[in-house]
C-alpha cells in the first residue's frame, strides 16, 4: 500500500535536511498529544453500475438513498474510537492502541460522519472514479448538508493539536471499492493534494481504505506514520512494494507494533517504537529499563558487551515498558549498520491489553498467542536526535526481523492443486511451504516473505514474482493453516530456555544484503552495497530466560558462553572471532545454505547464496571435544588465519569431504589428538609455517 502525506497548513515546514530534529518530538504530530479525528465513512452508491453493487453485512449495511447520516451507519464506529478519553475505560481500538502505548501520553479520540453518495454524481462533478474524487464528492455533500456528526463534537477546526477536543485531522474510509470501475489503483490512501474544505474551514485527510472491509490497522498505521515518519520508516508488517527506499533484507518482514499494517501479528507497540517516542512507564527512569533481580528497581537494561554478565527481571512489556536491548558486537564494515536484539515479555492473555495475534478474537482457528518473551533484532536507525535526514529520512526501511522460538530454516515450495485455506483468508491457493533443514544463521522464518528463485531455473536474478506469503506451513507432514505469517504460537520463548551461538535460533548478528525491488519491475541491488554485513560473527552471547508463575521472566545475559550443546547445521559466511567448544558428542556440519541471500545465481553452486565458509580470525579457539564430530560439506571451506587455534581432542573428528577445503595459513596452529580425515576429491592448503601436531591423520 502506497502512502502519501499531507501535513496540515500549520504544520507545514521548510525541509532542512541538515536542521535538529529529535524522534521524540514525533515527525508532525507531537506525542503527547491531546486531539479529536474526523471519520468520514463513505458509501457509494453505484446508480450507474448496478453490477457492482456490494451487499452490505450486519457490521456495516448497504446504502440506497445519498445523503449523510441517513442510513448505513456502521454499528462498529466506537469500536475504532472512543469519543472521550478516560485512561481506565478505553474501548476504542485506535484510542486503546495510542494510549497504551504512550501510558495516556497521546489521546486520540474521534467523532464520525456517514456520507451516502451516488456514483454519478462523483462521475458528473469530478470525471473519473478515483479515490480523491470520491472524497471530493463525499466533502461537497457534507458542504451541502453541514458538518453534523453522528456522536455531536463538532469542534471548529483549530491549529493548536494539542487543544485537548479539537478536530486535528480527518480519515475517509471508503466502502464497495472492490471489482468496481476504480481508474485509480492501490490500495489504502487516498490522492488528495490539499487539505479538504468542509464548511469554510480546512482540514487534513489523512488515509482510506477500500476493499469493504474496516481496517483499523491501516488507520493506525497512518496515524503512526505522523509520529515516526514516511515511506522510509515502513516496517513490522507495514512495508510495501511500491517505494524505493532500500531495505536491509529481501523478503518484507513481519511482527508487531504500530507501524505494522495488514501484515502485523501481536496488536502491541514495540520497544523501538517506544524508545523513539520516549514514551516511558512514570515510575521509569530509562526508555528502555528492566528490574534488578530483586525486582525492587528499574535499571538501565540497554547495554553491550561491555557491561558484561547481567540479569535481568522483566514485567509485562505492555503494561510497564519492561525490554531489553543487546547491541552486538561485530560488524563488516565501520558503515554497516548496529544491531541490536530486543527482548519484550508479553503477557498475552493475562495482561488485560491490546496484546495478541490478530484476528484470534474473532476467529477461533487464529492463536492469540502465549504468553513469553518476543524477540527480534534491530538493523541501524539507531539515530534519534540530529539532522533530519539522519533523524527521518535515511538509513533502513524495514529494519525490524523478528527472532522466533522456532528458529530459522530452509524452505521450500509446492505447487498444489486449488486449497481453500480455512482461517480467516477462505480463498483459493495453489502452493505450500515446506519447512526444511534448519539454517540458523541464514534461514527464513514464517513472519517474512520467502524469495523461492529455485523454483525458476532459468532465472538468474531474483524478481518480485519469486516472493510468497506463507498462507500455509507444512511441519513434519502436519498443515499450519492458522496464517503463520501472521504470527503463531510458535514464536514466543515461553519456557525455560537458553540461547547462544549454537542454537535455533541463534544469538548471532542478522544477515543484511540492501535493496530495493519495486512492483514497478524496477530493483536496485548496489546502491546501499557498502552497508551489507555478510557475516555470522560468533560470540559468547548467551540469552537464559526463566518465566516465573507471577507473570515476570528472568533474563540472564552472559557473554562468555561458548560451549555449542546441540547438533547444528551452520551455513553463510561464518567468522569465529572468539572461542567456540564444541561439546562432547556434538556434531556441527558445514553445509550450502539454500535459502536466498544474495540477488544473483552463484555460478560456482547453482544458488542464490554463497558457498559455506568458516573463518577463524587471529586469536581465535575452535576446540572439538572427545567424541565430537565437524564435517565440511557441499564445497564448504574451513580457514585457519594466522594465529588462530583448532583443536581436535581424543575420539573427536573433522571430516573435510569432496569438493571442500581446509586451509592452513602461516602461524595457525592445528591441533589434531583425534583424527582428520581428508576425503579423496577434498582441497587441503597448510601453510609451511603453520603449526601442525598431530597424533594420527587418516586419508
Amino acid at each position: 500500500m502506497k502512502k502519501q502525506f499531507l501535513l496540515l497548513l500549520s504544520l507545514t515546514l521548510v525541509i532542512n535536511l541538515f536542521s535538529q530534529s529529535n524522534s521524540w518530538d514525533g515527525y508532525s504530530l507531537a506525542p503527547n498529544s491531546k486531539f479529536r479525528t474526523l471519520n468520514i465513512f463513505i458509501n457509494i452508491i453505484f446508480d450507474d453500475s448496478a453490477n457492482y453493487i456490494v451487499q452490505g453485512n450486519s457490521q456495516w449495511a448497504q446504502a440506497y438513498n445519498e445523503g449523510v447520516n441517513n442510513e448505513a451507519i456502521p454499528t462498529i464506529l466506537l469500536d475504532y474510537f472512543d469519543t472521550v478519553y478516560v485512561s481506565t475505560d478505553l474501548n476504542g481500538i485506535i484510542t486503546q492502541s495510542f494510549g497504551e502505548s504512550s501510558f495516556d501520553s497521546l489521546q486520540i479520540t474521534g467523532d464520525f460522519t456517514v456520507v451516502n453518495v451516488l456514483q454519478s454524481r462523483i462521475t458528473d462533478t469530478y470525471g473519473h472514479l478515483t479515490h480523491g474524487n470520491i472524497v471530493k464528492a463525499a466533502i461537497d455533500l457534507i458542504n451541502i448538508n453541514g458538518l453534523v456528526t453522528i456522536y455531536g463534537h463538532n469542534s471548529i477546526f483549530d491549529y493548536d493539536y494539542k487543544n485537548e477536543g479539537k478536530i486535528f485531522y480527518t480519515n475517509a474510509i471508503i466502502r464497495n471499492l472492490k471489482n468496481t470501475p476504480l481508474t485509480t489503483g492501490g490500495e489504502g490512501y487516498i490522492v488528495n493534494s490539499k487539505p479538504i474544505k468542509i464548511g469554510g474551514t480546512y482540514y487534513n485527510l489523512d488515509s482510506g481504505t477500500t476493499c469493504g472491509s474496516l481496517s483499523y490497522m491501516l488507520l493506525r498505521h497512518e496515524i503512526s506514520h505522523y509520529l515516526f515518519g514516511g515511506n522510509s520508516f515502513h516496517t513490522s508488517g507495514g512495508n510495501h512494494r511500491s517505494s524505493v527506499e532500500r531495505m536491509p533484507f529481501f523478503g518484507l518482514q513481519g511482527g508487531h507494533g504500530l507501524m505494522g499494517g495488514g501484515n502485523t501479528g501481536l496488536l502491541s507497540c514495540n520497544g523501538y517504537e517506544r524508545w523513539r517516542m520516549h514514551w516511558k512507564y512514570s515510575n521509569s527512569d530509562y526508555y528502555i529499563g528492566a528490574r534488578d533481580t530483586t525486582n525492587t528497581q528499574t535499571i538501565n537494561a540497554d547495554i553491550t558487551k561491555d557491561e558484561g554478565n547481567i540479569t535481568f527481571i522483566l514485567r509485562d512489556f505492555v503494561t510497564y515498558g519492561d525490554a531489553i536491548r543487546i547491541k552486538l558486537p561485530y560488524k563488516d564494515s565501520e558503515e554497516s549498520a548496529n544491531q541490536y536484539i530486543w527482548l519484550e515479555n508479553h503477557q498475552v492473555g493475562s495482561n488485560n491489553k491490546l496484546d495478541y495475534y490478530k484476528y484470534s478474537d474473532n476467529s477461533s482457528c487464529r492463536p492469540a498467542g502465549i504468553a513469553g518473551i518476543y524477540a527480534y533484532y534491530q538493523i541501524g536507525r539507531d539515530i534519534l536526535s540530529g539532522s533530519n535526514n539522519y533523524v527521518w529520512y535515511a538509513n533502513e526501511r524495514d529494519n525490524l526481523k523478528i527472532i522466533p522460538a522456532e528458529g530459522y530454516y530452509d524452505f521450500h515450495y509446492e505447487s498444489v492443486p486449488n486449497y481453500n485455506l480455512e482461517c480467516i483468508n477462505w480463498e483459493n491457493h495453489d502452493y505450500i511451504f515446506v519447512r526444511d533443514a534448519e539454517n540458523s544463521f541464514c534461514g527464513n522464518h514464517d513472519q517474512e516473505k520467502i524469495f523461492f528463485s529455485n523454483q525458476f531455473p532459468n532465472d538468474n536474478i531474483i524478481m518480485l514474482s519469486h516472493e510468497k506469503a506463507m498462507w500455509r506451513k507444512i511441519i513434519n507432514e502436519q498443515n499450519v493453516d492458522s496464517l503463520p505469517f501472521l504470527g503463531d504460537n510458535r514464536d514466543a520463548f515461553s519456557t525455560h530456555r537458553k540461547i547462544n551461538m549454537g542454537t535455533n535460533p541463534s544469538t548471532c548478528n542478522a544477515k543484511t544484503y540492501y535493496n530495493y525491488i519495486c512492483r514497478d519491475g524496477s530493483s536496485n541491488f548496489t546502491n546501499g552495497i557498502s552497508k551489507n554485513n555478510q557475516s555470522t560473527y560468533l560470540t559468547g552471547l548467551s540469552i537464559e530466560m526463566t518465566p516465573s508463575q507471577n507473570g515476570t521472566i528472568t533474563v540472564k545475559i552472559r557473554w562468555d558462553d561458548y560451549e555449542v550443546t546441540e547438533n547444528c547445521r551452520w551455513t553463510g559466511k561464518i567468522v569465529n572471532k572468539e572461542t567456540v567448544h564444541l561439546t562432547e558428542g556434538k556434531i556441527i556440519e558445514f553445509a550450502q545454505n539454500k535459502t536466498v541471500a544474495e540477488p544473483y545465481r552463484n555460478t560456482d553452486n547453482g544458488f542464490f547464496s554463497p558457498s559455506t565458509i568458516l573463518i577463524c580470525e587471529e586469536n581465535s579457539i575452535f576446540n572439538q571435544c572427545t567424541n565430537s564430530h565437524v564435517i565440511f560439506k557441499e564445497n564448504s571451506t574451513m580457514m585457519l588465519q594466522t594465529g588462530a587455534v583448532y583443536v581436535i581432542e581424543e575420539d573427536a573428528d573433522l571430516t573435510i569431504k569432496s569438493g571442500c577445503t581446509l586451509d592452513v595459513e602461516d602461524c595457525a596452529t592445528l591441533e589434531i589428538n583425534g583424527q582428520l580425515i581428508i576425503e579423496e576429491g577434498a582441497n587441503v592448503n597448510i601453510s609451511s609455517n603453520a603449526s601442525i601436531k598431530m597424533k594420527s591423520l587418516d586419508k
